[in-house]
């Protein structure tokens, strides 16, 4: 395990020690869980809880590092019974790294959970949770565009496409992380064509510095539209997201960069709206914001495009379901 790895574990199992005895469990899970932690990774810590006072994510900053917490209630510490019912919901069971296990309770779930997501009926549970989620999107996406809605239904189906492909990324890679979904398209042949259909522009055809600065503007603007008690729009995530970017600008992954800029962008556009429809909700931002969005990703696309957008999420699917017909026939 890289040294960084192992620095940021052990701040982290200080911190819960010092700051969070009100945690029966805690563990680790993103990129310090997977051995892959650098100069800009944060801390991602998951802690279950008897007391509701603490339940939530907050984010802190804790010997030059910065840690986000998710706490939840005890009630919701994962069954072996819950798993049948939505494993996708725990996946990060598999690769995270417990920090606290009270009464050895969760070292016993880990163990089990990894057997069953390497076992013929946790592949068969997994795909059929991922299926009811991309048949929705797609189903939404549909009736979107059948509505004249191509705005609502193109990032509908983006989300069906990412949600398939992340779940082709757990069975082949034995990981889910949207920072690497890129990377794991790239080894596959019809990259290229998603590459054409999706609204983000080409590398090289986009200002970099002017996407940094339309991430810093949203960030801004939900602030000060009463948002700012967000978790996800707090000055702590404003510099875990200069991180990331930092990151993949210094690896000079632009494509990927434009990537998750479009994909954080759009979930704190989602995040924010209030169940208000997405569109109106949209058109309601400042034209200047609108427009600097729209080059970040952010418009409709014709539905013919939007059509080959679901269809690369159904082969993704296929991609998923052949790796169990693999299984089952080793």
């Amino acid at each position: 395990m890289r040294p960084r790895n192992l620095e940021l574990i052990e701040i982290a199992k200080k911190y819960v020690q010092e700051e969070m005895s009100y945690c029966t469990y805690a563990c680790l899970i993103g990129s310090v869980a997977r051995g892959e932690a650098d100069d800009f990774s944060d801390i991602d810590l998951i802690c279950f809880t008897g007391r509701e006072t603490y339940l939530g994510k907050h984010d802190v900053s804790y010997k030059g590092e910065i840690i986000q917490i998710d706490v939840k209630s005890i009630l919701e510490f994962p069954s072996k019974e819950l798993f049948s019912y939505n494993p996708w919901h725990y996946r990060y069971l598999v690769e995270s790294v417990i920090i606290k296990d009270t009464n050895g309770e969760l070292s016993k779930l880990q163990g089990w959970s990894k057997s069953y997501f390497a076992s013929i009926q946790g592949q068969k549970d997994v795909i059929r949770d991922v299926t009811t989620i991309v048949e929705g999107r797609k189903d939404y996406a549909i009736k979107q565009m059948n509505i004249g809605k191509d705005f609502a239904a193109t990032h509908a189906a983006i989300g069906a496409w990412t949600e398939a492909t992340l779940l082709y990324q757990f069975l082949y890679e034995n990981r889910v992380s949207i920072g690497s979904l890129m990377p794991t398209l790239r080894k596959l042949d019809f990259f290229p064509t998603i590459v054409d259909l999706l609204p983000i522009g080409p590398v090289e055809e986009v200002d970099i510095k002017e996407a940094s600065n339309t991430m810093t503007t949203l960030r801004l603007y939900l602030k000060n539209a009463g948002f700012d008690h967000l978790p996800s729009i707090s000055d702590l995530q404003d510099k875990i997201w200069h991180n990331k970017a930092d990151r993949l600008m210094l690896e000079g992954d632009f494509y990927n960069y434009l990537w998750l800029s479009y994909s954080e962008a759009f979930l704190l556009l989602l995040e924010t709206s209030q169940d208000e429809d997405f569109e109106s909700y949209f058109k309601q931002l400042p034209t200047a914001l609108q427009r600097q969005l729209e080059d970040l990703g952010l418009v409709s696309l014709l539905p013919e495009d939007i059509h080959q957008i679901l269809d690369i999420g159904d082969k993704m699917m296929e991609y998923a379901k052949d790796q169990l017909k693999s299984e089952q026939g080793s």
